[in-house]
């Protein structure tokens, strides 16, 4: 570029705008003679389709000055601000930057929020009528902070853009009808008013793709892109429930805001209903189809003639349909992946499920199952499961989690490494605020997983959540204020999870041992064999493994029909035989302790959760309906765990139990007629003759005996005749899997 972009030349200036994909350029003199290059406006799309319509370009770049101006939209600057645009102001050296007077640049000036925020709250009355017409209520008219203000010596109607992060990027403003003196001068003049229809506040502000902080936040798989600001507005004021942005107009939808949608499943485009608006939806469309691939791609189709320049907010007001009816009706599937055929799903046992699973958890049959079935269980309304991985370290737990939830879009799953119950609530990611500006913690419809065992403390205060005893949780939280006081940050837990707790500490607390399901994964050599080679075909040909698995035909369906369970957005499912559920729960129990009333629901979240897996198959007037057939599946995965559930321990510390401690305490007591505890020296032998390995002891004695001690299983008492002995003592015996 040129070293002074004040006497930058005209073939400067078009190779600069070659660069960014302009081409499309014409060269006039103004009334001073002075050289001005025309080209397609980058900001509003106001140049889109001008040949179809005659037009002129709009933007006009003066070389003297090196400053331009939209004739059409009334977007002006300089040189700087349009590369701020392009996204490479900072290539350029600071010495040689044009001096720019701005709103950012006045160290005495209100923030932008504030003024917008103060604006808003001056809004009153009369002064609310224009976005009332317009289908604006008064409640989102608060929550999107719309109003009147001055800015550039006028009255503009306002409407803020927000960031990813919810903080006001910079203002959209529209041209009202009467613009006080600008108005006056004009008239006085005897000329019209040539304030541009729309302007940006500040002035160089690049533009943002509205709607992104709701995006970032939603666990939707579907959004809808929109011609307007107050289009979408309105369409969220009337029930849409996914995520509404828009770019400004389909020619002004950048390649970046189309990478942002990667992880969506159905896009919707609504345009207005015209010829530009039709046509600028299908290349839109396309581009979509190119860079995400994955997506199906509808196009809406407004009630109304063609041509008549009508738009979302005129089907509303106009009574045209309803949110529901805006896809049900007029949406058609129009390019990209072809939406989801439940018909081509055939039903699946858990031997099924199990085996696409096998594709990279090895063994693991109930567990790996059971954490599929519990993280599908999110896409209902409260149906949701918890699951506590309790075992030894390095065998498994995070990894099973891990890689069972890359069957989920990742939108939807929230992993923790470690985390304080207060960072739990300050996830950004999670929070939002609703209407009336209160803070809350998104959780509807979500998959937690804790791979280190959290902080004891964050488990006691979402037991409520465990629980599901309300949908709206409230929480108070304490922060440090900017006078370095603490001070109380309240807000509320919304909806119900499906929550993943991974710990090596057998000590559960019985308030969790009776909200989660609590596995252990397999430790069996077998088990290990197979772990070792997965790990070496993994690593020693990375790339080759990945797409054997990335292009598994069964993994690609089973992550297909997860797409399609969630894109039926379930709220309960009924169980058809109640009294076959009770007969099935109820044999082999010869007793019942109060912890049987959580068992049951645990069960029948299994069963429940079967049925959504074969949700085409259980579909009863529009409500899936679990049948005897999906409690007899969900039999095959407690079996394995029930007495252990019953105890309140992991399978591991119970299969530890009954596999070592009673064999060891029956050898040395066969043929005795006083029965004596065994010593930890003889648990470590039989270990080791049953293993072939030793046990870390000190596991045994912190972890395993003081489970087993809670669970009322073992007593551990001084030995008679050694008191430095400490003898365990067993307390129930088991024949076949059956308490003798």
């Amino acid at each position: 570029m040129a070293s002074n972009p004040v006497n930058m030349n005209e073939g400067e200036f078009i190779s600069y705008l070659s660069n960014h994909g302009i081409s499309d350029t014409e060269k006039k003199k103004n009334g001073k003679g002075e050289t001005e290059i025309y080209f397609p406006c980058p900001f509003n799309g106001c140049d889109d389709d001008r040949r179809a319509r005659g037009e002129e370009l709009h933007c006009s770049f003066n070389l003297s000055s090196c400053t331009y101006h939209c004739f059409k939209c009334g977007e002006d600057g300089n040189y700087i601000t349009l590369r701020k645009f392009f996204g490479d102001y900072e290539e350029y050296d600071a010495e040689q930057r044009v001096a720019q007077v701005s709103f950012e640049k006045k160290s005495n000036a209100p923030s932008l929020e504030s003024m917008v925020r103060r604006f808003h709250r001056d809004t009153r009355g009369q002064a609310r009528g224009y976005f009332n017409g317009r289908g604006i209520n008064d409640n989102s008219i608060d929550e999107f902070m719309l109003g009147i203000g001055e800015f550039y010596d006028c009255q503009w109607f306002m409407i803020p853009v927000f960031d990813k992060d919810g903080n006001v990027a910079y203002v959209k403003l529209r041209r009202m009808q009467k613009d006080g003196l600008a108005d006056v001068l004009a008239e006085a003049l005897g000329e019209k008013n040539t304030l541009p229809k729309y302007k940006l506040y500040p002035t160089g502000s690049k533009t943002i793709l509205v709607g992104e902080d709701q995006l970032v936040k939603s666990s939707s798989s579907d959004v809808l892109i929109c011609e307007g600001e107050l289009d979408r507005i309105i369409t969220m004021q009337e029930g849409v429930k996914m995520p509404v942005v828009t770019g400004g107009g389909a020619q002004t939808f950048r390649d970046e805001w189309i990478d942002s949608l990667k992880n969506m499943r159905n896009i919707y485009i609504c345009m207005d209903k015209d010829d530009v608006g039709e046509k600028s939806a299908e290349r839109l469309a396309k581009r979509i189809s190119e860079r995400i691939p994955t997506a199906s791609i509808y196009k809406i189709s407004l009630p109304f003639e063609d041509d008549t320049k009508k738009d979302l907010t005129d089907y509303f007001t106009e009574k045209r349909g309803t949110a529901d009816e805006l896809f049900s009706k007029y949406a058609k599937f129009h390019c990209g992946a072809k939406p989801i055929d439940p018909t081509k799903f055939k039903e699946m046992t858990v031997e099924d499920i199990a085996d696409v699973l096998d594709s990279t958890i090895k063994y693991d049959f109930v567990s790996k199952v059971i954490t599929f079935l519990a993280m599908l269980l999110a896409y209902t309304e409260s149906d949701q499961q918890n699951i506590m991985f309790n075992a030894d370290s390095s065998t498994g737990k995070t990894y099973i989690c891990s890689e069972v939830s890359k069957y989920f879009p990742s939108q939807d799953v929230k992993i923790y490494g470690k985390t304080t119950p207060s960072a739990f609530y300050y996830s950004q990611s999670l929070q939002d605020k609703d209407k009336e500006g209160q803070t809350f913690i998104d959780l509807e419809r979500r998959i937690l997983v804790f791979t280190e065992q959290p902080d004891t403390q964050l488990q006691e205060n979402i037991r409520a959540l465990l629980s599901h005893d309300s949908k709206r949780i409230p929480f108070a939280i304490t922060n440090k204020g900017k006078n370095g006081k603490n001070v109380a940050v309240e807000g509320y837990l919304l909806g119900f999870p499906s929550t993943f707790f991974c710990s090596a500490n057998m000590r559960i607390d019985e308030q969790e041992q009776t909200r989660c399901l609590i596995l252990s994964p397999e430790s069996s050599p077998e088990k290990i064999t197979a772990g070792i080679d997965t790990s070496i075909a993994r690593n020693s040909h990375k790339s080759a493994y990945d797409a054997k698995i990335r292009n598994d035909s069964d993994r690609k369906q089973l992550i297909e029909r997860v797409a399609y369970i969630k894109s039926l957005k379930v709220d309960t499912i009924d169980i058809d035989n109640s009294e076959y559920l009770r007969a099935r729960f109820m044999e082999n129990k010869d007793a019942l302790s109060p912890r049987a009333q959580r068992e049951i629901a645990h069960f029948m979240s299994l069963v429940k959760a079967m049925a959504l897996v074969n949700a085409p198959f259980r579909m009863v007037n529009s409500k899936i309906v679990a049948t005897d057939k999906d409690v007899d599946e969900a039999m095959k995965l407690w079996l394995p765990i029930s007495e252990n559930m019953a105890y309140g321990i992991s399978p591991q510390a119970f299969n530890f139990y009954k596999n070592i401690i009673l064999p060891a305490y029956r050898a040395k007591n066969e043929g005795t007629a006083q029965k004596k505890g065994i010593t930890y020296d003889e648990l470590r032998l039989e270990y080791y003759n049953q293993t072939g390995t030793y046990p870390n002891m000190e596991n045994i004695r912190k972890q395993y005996i003081p489970a087993l001690k809670t669970a009322a299983l073992v007593d551990c008492q001084k030995d008679e005749d050694d008191k430095r002995q400490i003898l365990i003592i067993p307390l129930k015996f088991f024949n076949d899997g059956l308490a003798e």
